[in-house]
């Protein structure tokens, strides 16, 4: 799996001294990380792990978001709850409010979307 990796990649842009700093299941914005760190750690997953991996790839939501297939009319349609239940490991019961959807977003989460997408 690739989450020490992810986590040393996410201490560094944040300057952090020890993976220690990065907890696995803590979001990202509860330890300082911005959107702009995102930038620079996509950057670095596509430089140290694999330059075929795409923001999207890692966090697919904001494409979702855009999409009437999934997304319409302030909440999730049916294939929307389907795909972000699929997405995020959670059962369809689970009711993912767009808003609050940086709750998911955690080292782990980052992890199992690399590993997803090198394992198609």
């Amino acid at each position: 799996m690739y989450l020490i990796k992810v986590k040393e990649i996410i201490a560094n842009i944040l300057f952090l001294e020890s993976l220690d700093d990065v907890e696995s299941d803590v979001p990202l914005s509860d330890i300082g990380f911005s959107s702009i760190d995102f930038i620079d750690f996509c950057y670095e997953i596509k430089s140290q792990i694999s330059a075929d991996i795409e923001p999207h790839d890692i966090w697919p939501f904001a494409r979702l978001l855009v999409d009437p297939i999934f997304y319409c009319d302030g909440r999730w349609t049916e294939s929307g709850r389907s795909a972000v239940s699929e997405i995020l490991g959670v059962s369809s019961g689970v009711e993912a409010d767009p808003k609050s959807l940086d709750k998911y977003w955690t080292p782990e989460f980052c992890a199992r979307r690399i590993e997803s997408f090198i394992n198609v």
